[in-house]
C-alpha cells in the first residue's frame, strides 16, 4: 500500500497537477469568449459543449504519460504489485476531479443564469467530457504516446463541429440540440475505453 501511495504521491506532484491547473484555467477563460450573464439552458449548453468538456482530455489523456519514460516503466515493471491497480487510482482521480470541476462550472452558470437546469447540464456535461477524454486516453495506451492520444481527441471533437449527426449515439454537442438520449451510450463507451485500456497496459506489464 505504502508503494501505491508514494507512486500516486509523485505522479499528482510532478505529472499530474499542471494539467489540473490548466484544466481550471481553461473553464475560467472560457468566460472571456463567451458571458455567462442571463443565458437559458441553450445557451449554458453551448458553453458546456464547445468550450468545458474539453477538459476531459487535458484530464484523461496524460493519465499513461509517466510511462512513456522508459525508465520509469521499467522501474515499476519490476515491482510486485498489479500496474492496473495503479491506473485505476490515476483514472478515478480524473474522474473525481472531472466531476469537481463541472461541478464548479454548473455553480457558476447557475449563480448568473438562474434558468439554467443544473442536473441537466451537470450529467450532459460530465458524460461528453469523460467521453471525449476517454478517446485520447485509449489510443494514448494502445500507441503508448499520449501526444497521439491529445491530438485523436481534439480531432474528434473539430470532426463533430457540424457533422456530429454523422457519428449517431456517439456524437457531441447533443445537448445544444435538447437531446439527452444518447447521453449513457457515451458514459457506457468512454467507460468501456477506459477499462480496456487498463487491461491492455496491464497486458504489456506482464503481470
Amino acid at each position: 500500500m505504502e508503494k501505491y501511495a508514494k507512486l500516486e504521491s509523485y505522479y499528482l506532484k510532478y505529472h499530474y497537477f499542471p494539467h489540473l491547473l490548466l484544466a481550471v484555467f481553461f473553464c475560467l477563460v472560457s468566460g472571456g469568449f463567451m458571458s455567462f450573464r442571463n443565458l437559458n439552458q441553450l445557451q449554458a449548453a453551448q458553453v458546456m459543449e464547445m468550450y468545458v468538456i474539453l477538459t476531459g482530455i487535458i484530464l484523461f489523456v496524460p493519465v499513461f504519460m509517466p510511462e512513456q519514460d522508459q525508465d520509469i516503466w521499467s522501474l515499476e515493471r519490476s515491482k510486485s504489485m498489479p500496474m492496473w491497480k495503479l491506473y485505476f487510482k490515476r483514472t478515478l482521480t480524473a474522474a473525481v476531479v472531472q466531476a469537481l470541476i463541472i461541478s464548479g462550472f454548473v455553480f457558476l452558470l447557475k449563480v448568473q443564469s438562474p434558468v439554467v437546469e443544473a442536473g441537466a447540464l451537470w450529467s450532459g456535461g460530465f458524460c461528453e467530457a469523460l467521453f471525449l477524454g476517454s478517446i485520447g486516453y485509449f489510443c494514448g495506451a494502445v500507441l503508448n504516446q499520449v501526444i497521439i492520444g491529445y491530438m485523436i481527441s481534439i480531432l474528434f471533437f473539430a470532426a463533430n463541429i457540424g457533422l456530429s449527426e454523422r457519428f449517431g449515439v456517439f456524437g457531441l454537442f447533443q445537448m445544444m440540440r435538447q437531446n439527452d438520449s444518447s447521453l449513457l451510450w457515451k458514459l457506457a463507451a468512454g467507460v468501456l475505453l477506459l477499462i480496456a485500456a487498463i487491461a491492455l497496459r496491464e497486458r504489456l506489464a506482464g503481470k
